[in-house]
């Protein structure tokens, strides 16, 4: 064999051990060029994340899948100029429908914490009250206000059944009327079917019972979850990005193949793009907040105008997940952040 002959073998034989090794990780190419040195000082969100402006922690987690509970994570405004977020607490089969309830002053801390168990009861959480029923009693508690969790019961009304049309329909249109707060809740017993009014009348929590002749749904502008107005949650399936975050850059680092598995029955289809460093600011307070993700593909197409959706693509050959950096952002100069179904960052300046 002559050095000519030699070389070509020897350099055949490199370049497929180079594809083999290539093939093997699903990396179809890399990029050799350096990030831009603007955005070398960007960071990923985590407790790690270090600035001399905020700082970041994990506020929450929970253990539930996107799967059993898409948005377990939730925020809303409550009383005192204060929020409150809702964590879906369940661990095991014990503490399924559980959550954990925080309550959050006008900086961003922690003033008081409550655990509720919902298999007897269904809170519902309206101004400076937890309204607690199901299809026989009902009470309430002032943890919203004052902290208080002592129970109060309901003043029932026409438990007997005795009252005449009119004298519910007088009753109905009163609560109405004058009453602050009113909603209604149906129940089914033996085959019989009755709806409850709950109203607040007279500095006082009432329940009038009243027997129907047949089922009726609930309209949402009759239930009481229409007081609760939820303004965050986690979970957020779009790959669009929300208003309140800007997209700055993006650093190449790898091509390979991913896939979109579109569900409903409708086949997927694999796309060989670029997977690399996005990076992205908002605004918290009168100061931009920076950061960056990793692992993150960009896609444009005609359909939706060229709009940049964004993808987590976590390795070659994998599925493809929404990316989505969702922020509420208080007008006190705080922040919570999440990019997934399961944990939650409170972002604060220092």
């Amino acid at each position: 064999m002559n050095k000519t002959t030699l070389f070509t073998s020897i350099l055949s034989t490199t370049i497929l051990f180079i594809s083999s090794l290539t093939s093997c990780d699903g990396i179809i190419e890399r990029n050799n060029e350096p990030l831009d040195a603007a955005y070398a000082n960007f960071e990923e969100i985590n407790e790690k994340y270090h600035s001399d402006i905020f700082e970041v922690k994990l506020f929450c987690e929970t253990e539930v899948t996107r799967s059993s509970s898409p948005n377990p994570i939730r925020i809303f405004p409550s009383v005192n100029d204060q929020l409150i977020v809702s964590c879906d607490a369940e661990k095991n089969d014990e503490t399924q429908g559980d959550m954990l309830y925080y309550k959050i002053n006008s900086k961003g801390i922690t003033e008081d914490t409550l655990h509720l168990s919902q298999n007897k009861y269904w809170p519902e959480f309206i101004d400076d009250f937890i309204i607690f029923t199901n299809d026989e009693k009902a009470y309430y508690t002032t943890w919203p206000q004052d902290g208080d969790t002592t129970t109060h019961a309901f003043k029932v009304l026409n438990e007997d059944l005795s009252w005449t049309g009119e004298k519910i329909n007088q009753k109905i249109a009163s609560a109405k009327k004058d009453g602050k707060y009113w909603f209604l809740k149906n129940v089914t017993r033996n085959d019989h079917y009755y709806m409850q009014f709950f109203f607040y009348q007279d500095e006082q929590w009432q329940m009038l019972w009243q027997e129907i002749p047949a089922y009726r749904s609930i309209d949402s502008s009759e239930d009481a979850g229409r007081y609760r107005d939820d303004v965050f949650w986690t979970g957020e399936q779009d790959p669009y990005l929300p208003e309140n975050v800007t997209f700055l850059h993006f650093h190449p680092e790898e091509k390979l193949k991913y896939s979109h598995n579109i569900g409903g029955g409708s086949p997927g289809y694999s796309v060989k793009n670029w997977r690399g460093k996005a990076f992205f600011k908002t605004k918290i307070g009168d100061r931009d907040f920076n950061f960056f993700e990793p692992h993150i593909a960009v896609e444009k197409e005609r359909f939706d105008d060229y709009k940049n959706r964004f993808y987590t693509v976590l390795e070659a050959n994998y599925s493809a997940l929404h990316f989505r950096p969702t922020f509420y952002i208080s007008p006190h100069g705080f922040a919570f952040y999440s990019s997934n179904s399961q944990s939650m960052y409170l972002i604060r300046k220092k």
